[in-house]
């Protein structure tokens, strides 16, 4: 019975070890809860490190004799007599025994000890360790322990005493068995004393086992304790939830839910657990439960969940990262805005190091551009919505400014009050000196500097608002520059480009401040003159304009002169509508061109109906090729001696919308087009078609002319194109002639020299059209390989009377006949002029003296008449 009383002693222990050792999370709560004020078991909080004792409840100062405020100003050392020594031993042997408590002798106020049990637990409370003790007075039981070793040793000794009277004296044998009934119900009745002591320590146990089995269940971290192979004895509710969902723990071997390596004891191991319904991180610590034999007889594995805290950890890392590396400046201030961290991005950008700037405010980078008020306005946007975008100028250490793109947040506590300020902020120099080259490229030419169309159109609809406002009127001007491309072509791109910069100077410094200079395009500028009410004052700004471009440009080593053609048109006289008043002023620049240029027109409704009948024209011709509205008319060229017989091939047009429209008035239009390229492909065609019929009547002599654009040189193969039309004909190359413009000549371009080289190898004559009219003439006529030469109208139309007209045509008939060319003079329409030709021996004459152009049915009837009257004279 005693060894069972012993045993019970010790399992009471182990079970307040285990539930002492769980309680130590719920310990903090506790403290200052009436629980541990009014809880009838003496108990106190120690800190371990000094032994001071930091609470003690009223139950200790009834047991210790002392007032709570003494105790709480004690340390344990006044009241446990134990030595350093002493201590240190008992906790070795409580350690080698397996149990979770001490005994040691105490000291009360009056001087009296007590043998005590101190049950502890360690908790921390703001990152300070304390002890959690509770005290159980056992001098009672150690005085019952005394006195059961004393009756039976007295027991023993009494037996043995007997037993050798009896041996001793068999006599005494009856009187020692009654001494002995007696000694052992005396005995007996202590026994049963005993056991009702151990029964009510029992209840008493149980009760503070269900105490400490609450307290275990609701510790939120996993408790299991488990045998030597590891299989589960008992688990905490939240053990049994996280693991196997509520069904039951035990029996199963702990390492059947984790990696962790067995048998690892005192270490703390972050491991991952394998639930029925979840996986989760936990860091684990083992702790061996040791028998009074120092053998090992199960353990007790802590776990705690840090899925969460690894997530935390892992988003720091990731944070912290970010901040370390992002291209963009970030900058950390606490509620009073004092800077406490920056980033690299942040020095790079600044030029600040991170000591430079701590402790004080983002006013460290104030430019000066902004006003106070503004920062007013951001910082309450701030408060109010927490959050504030925009863009900033600051100033780096060297003292440059700089814009940058700033996005500020702000952190609230749990109270709602500003915690922290964060701000990232990028420079964006670059981005604004491409926002800004982005906007000159949109807005402004790019040769010139001046506005282009874009820009230009912008600001007309600013100021017709604004005129409209101001009750006033808005010029607005077109120009054109006269015979630019002609100088173009002859000297070159480059050169054109600087004159269209001495142009852009001359205009910009003719109008006033509030004037607008545009370049639309190619050689077309456009003015717009805001504020003017009077005509006068129009003419008299665009009269200096037009005197500025007549003069002399210098372009390398020579003078070249060019004019400027000007249509204006106001508003709101005019109209009120942008593009009624662009179309407006394209009509009059037009107009004056037609007047004889180098001069300017005002905008009236005749250009506006030449406008509308232009918009015809162009949906006609897009029929016409289609509707067979084209007819090829041929007009005979005669050789001086008569023998000779030719025609030029020359285009007609009857609409079914306009009627008969002037080749003056559609050929231009369809080179502008580009309709140029299928009609002339027609009309060489149609017209070697019936050359090839005369050809073939009249023999070799004959010859048929074809104009060709230099439209059709540019973006046709023309070699192929006549080596076609010649094989589809059956007509011979040197039956045909090709008229060409000096404009063509005087694009300087490689490939049309190869063309003409080409056409020239196929037989094809080649006549230089309009001879004298354009530039440079004379150089054409060595480079090129020519074969006629036309001399226009012109020159032959006040012949014999216009004596420049006589030594111009003479001079040139001379040189061509030096040059082994042959003359054709066109637009011949008396006989005088036919006389004075043939006296300079010119080699063909065309015109109304002999015939005007005529269908192909008529042209062959004149020729036929024609060649047979000649050979019947």
């Amino acid at each position: 019975m005693v060894k069972t009383f012993i045993k019970a002693i010790i399992t009471c222990c182990v079970i307040t070890f285990v539930d002492q050792v769980s309680a130590k999370q719920t310990l903090a709560s506790a403290i200052n809860m009436p629980f541990f004020n009014e809880h009838s078991a003496v108990m106190l909080v120690v800190e371990p490190l000094t032994g001071e004792i930091k609470f003690a409840n009223k139950a200790a100062a009834v047991f210790y004799g002392y007032s709570i405020e003494q105790l709480q100003t004690m340390r344990i050392q006044q009241i446990n007599i134990f030595t350093e020594q002493q201590v240190a031993q008992e906790r070795q042997t409580a350690l080698s025994k397996g149990q979770n408590y001490f005994v040691f002798k105490h000291r009360l106020a009056s001087g009296e000890t007590r043998t005590v049990s101190v049950y502890s637990a360690p908790f921390t409370i703001e990152k300070k360790n304390f002890l959690f003790s509770v005290v159980h007075d056992i001098s009672s039981q150690r005085n019952l322990e005394k006195e059961l070793w004393h009756y039976q040793e007295n027991l023993e000794q009494l037996v043995a005493s007997q037993t050798n009277e009896i041996e001793q004296k068999r006599t005494d044998q009856l009187l020692l068995a009654l001494i002995s009934i007696f000694v052992l119900i005396i005995l007996l009745a202590t026994l049963t004393w005993l056991v009702l002591r151990l029964r009510r320590a029992k209840k008493s146990a149980q009760k503070d086992s269900v105490t400490l089995k609450a307290i275990f269940n609701s510790i939120d971290d996993l408790l299991i304790y488990t045998d030597a192979e590891h299989r589960v004895i008992t688990a905490n509710t939240t053990a049994v939830q996280k693991l196997t969902a509520g069904e039951t723990l035990k029996g199963k071997n702990i390492y059947s839910f984790t990696e962790c390596p067995k048998g690892v004891v005192g270490v703390d191991s972050e491991c991952q657990f394998h639930g029925t319904k979840e996986i989760f991180w936990g860091e684990a610590r083992v702790t061996a439960v040791i028998d009074e034999k120092n053998s090992k007889i199960g353990e007790i594995h802590l776990i705690r969940d840090i899925t969460l805290k690894l997530k935390a950890c892992q988003q720091q890392r990731l944070a912290s990262t970010v901040f370390s590396t992002t291209n963009e400046g970030i900058l950390v201030s606490n509620r009073e805005n004092e800077i406490q961290a920056v980033n690299k991005a942040f020095t790079q950008i600044t030029g600040y190091q991170e000591q430079d700037v701590l402790g004080k405010t983002p006013a460290i980078l104030n430019s000066g551009h902004h006003k106070p008020s503004f920062f007013k306005v951001l910082y309450r946007r701030l408060n109010e919505t927490g959050h504030w975008e925009g863009e900033i100028w600051n100033r780096r250490k060297n003292g440059s400014i700089y814009p940058s793109w700033v996005n500020i947040s702000v952190v609230f506590d749990e109270e709602k009050d500003i915690e922290v300020y964060v701000a990232l902020f990028n420079d964006i120099s670059l981005r604004k000196e491409n926002e800004q080259e982005m906007w000159l490229q949109t807005n402004f030419d790019t040769l010139t500097g001046l506005a282009n169309r874009y820009h230009y159109n912008s600001k007309l609809d600013q100021e017709m608002i604004r005129a409209t406002a101001d009750n006033k009127r808005l010029a607005i001007c077109f120009i054109d520059l006269d015979r630019f491309k002609s100088v173009n072509d002859t000297l070159g791109h480059n050169s054109g480009d600087l004159l269209l910069l001495e142009a852009a100077k001359r205009l910009k410094a003719c109008m006033r401040s509030a004037d607008v200079v545009a370049r639309l395009g190619g050689d077309e500028f456009a003015l717009l003159l805001p504020g003017i009410n009077t005509l006068a004052d129009i003419e008299r700004l665009v009269t200096k304009a037009l005197q500025a471009l007549s003069s002399s440009f210098k372009i390398g080593e020579q003078d070249v002169f060019v004019s400027g053609s000007m249509g204006i048109t106001i508003f709101p006289d005019d109209g009120i509508d942008r593009k009624i008043l662009l179309r407006n002023a394209d009509s009059a620049m037009y107009k004056a061109k037609a007047q004889g240029r180098n001069c300017f027109e005002f905008f009236t409704s005749g250009l506006h109906e030449q406008a509308a009948a232009r918009s015809k024209l162009e949906n006609a011709l897009h029929k016409a090729l289609s509707n067979n509205e084209f007819t090829v008319y041929f007009q005979p060229i005669i050789s001086h001696d008569k023998k000779t017989v030719g025609c030029e091939a020359l285009l007609r047009w009857r609409s079914a919308e306009l009627g008969d429209v002037s080749p003056a008035q559609f050929i231009p239009v369809c080179e502008e087009l580009g309709l140029i390229i299928p009609i002339g492909e027609w009309v060489l065609r149609e017209a070697c078609r019936e050359a090839a019929k005369w050809c073939s009547s009249f023999g070799a002599h004959f010859f048929v002319t074809v104009n060709m654009s230099s439209v059709q040189f540019i973006r046709q193969d023309i070699e192929a194109l006549v080596k076609s039309v010649l094989q589809e004909t059956q007509l011979s190359a040197q039956c045909l002639t090709l008229e060409i413009t000096e404009t063509l000549l005087a694009d300087n371009s490689s490939n049309i020299l190869q063309q003409l080289q080409a056409l020239r190898a196929t037989g094809v004559a080649l006549a230089i059209d309009d001879f004298g009219t354009g530039y440079s003439s004379l150089s054409y006529l060595k480079r090129f390989p020519l074969s006629k030469l036309k001399i226009d109208r012109e020159f032959i139309k006040d012949l014999p009377d216009d004596l420049e007209d006589c030594a111009m045509v003479s001079a040139i008939i001379s040189m061509a006949s030096n040059l082994q060319l042959k003359v054709v003079a066109e637009g011949v329409e008396t006989s005088a002029q036919l006389a004075f030709l043939n006296a300079l021996s010119c080699d063909y004459i065309q015109g109304f003296l002999y015939s005007k152009p005529l269908p192909a049915a008529l042209f062959d009837k004149y020729i036929r008449e024609f060649i047979a009257e000649q050979n019947n004279t």
